[in-house]
């Protein structure tokens, strides 16, 4: 594997493309670390509605766009991705819940 460039370190392209690439992959073994723990928490969980929680959401997001404007990130762009995965998520441990209390 190469070593990173700094986004001014980058000269080409096909540099920045490369890092992109790069951080893509990180993003990725990241998102599939924080599903193992998604459904771990499904599995705990004993009633679907469990899967949605207002406040724990909303707690979230706030966290989300504070983090994301110190990092000077677009907090609107940060909470969709949030809200777009915590979406996915309630659905995805309602889905488990469900097909394991039916199991039963």
């Amino acid at each position: 594997m190469t070593a990173s460039k700094t986004p001014t370190e980058c000269e080409t392209k096909e540099d920045v493309r490369a890092e992109i690439d790069r951080i893509d992959r990180e993003l990725l073994a990241l998102f599939a670390e924080r599903h193992g723990y998604v459904t771990r928490m499904a599995e705990i969980k004993t009633d679907p509605h469990e899967a949605y929680d207002p406040a724990r959401i909303e707690a979230i997001i706030s966290k989300v766009r504070e983090r994301a404007v110190g990092l000077e990130l677009d907090e609107d762009q940060a909470e969709l991705i949030w809200r777009t995965l915590i979406d996915w998520n309630i659905n995805y441990e309602k889905g488990i819940i469900i097909g394991r209390t039916r199991h039963r």
